[in-house]
């Protein structure tokens, strides 16, 4: 709405954030390869099912695979992988700006505005400057 008004303006958008996190979906992956490490997902069957229900490891395999899921579902995942405070407040903030970018190219593609997102090629880490 308010954003297809302000982007179809010019034909060409560049949007530029920072990566300074990884995806949603390398979050969860990563997050279940250190709570349970060395198993698959379909071996965690006894820690899962109650949080997840039968047959959880396909929902969280798409999850894993880039699909955006529910907001109850990352709740779930909290509990279901025993998440610190720290832990759990960078996987929704990883949610919160894949969702954000999802919606704003989902709503720059309606509108017909084309779009490239500037990612950095490169990540370097700078020096501080000793006094």
């Amino acid at each position: 709405p308010l954003l297809s008004i302000a982007f179809s303006v010019a034909s060409v958008v560049y949007i530029c954030y920072t990566l300074g996190m990884d995806d949603f979906k390398n979050s969860i992956r990563l997050l279940r390869e250190e709570h349970f490490p060395g198993r698959s997902i379909r071996n965690l069957s006894k820690e899962l099912d109650p949080y997840f229900g039968k047959h959880f490891y396909v929902y969280i395999s798409k999850i894993e695979a880039g699909v955006l899921p529910s907001m109850d579902f990352v709740i779930k995942i909290k509990d279901a992988y025993s998440l610190s405070d720290a832990e759990y407040s960078d996987l929704v903030e990883s949610y919160a700006n894949q969702k954000v970018r999802s919606e704003l190219e989902s709503d720059l593609h309606r509108s017909g505005a084309n779009i490239e997102i500037a990612k950095p090629l490169a990540f370097r880490k700078v020096k501080k400057k000793r006094p």
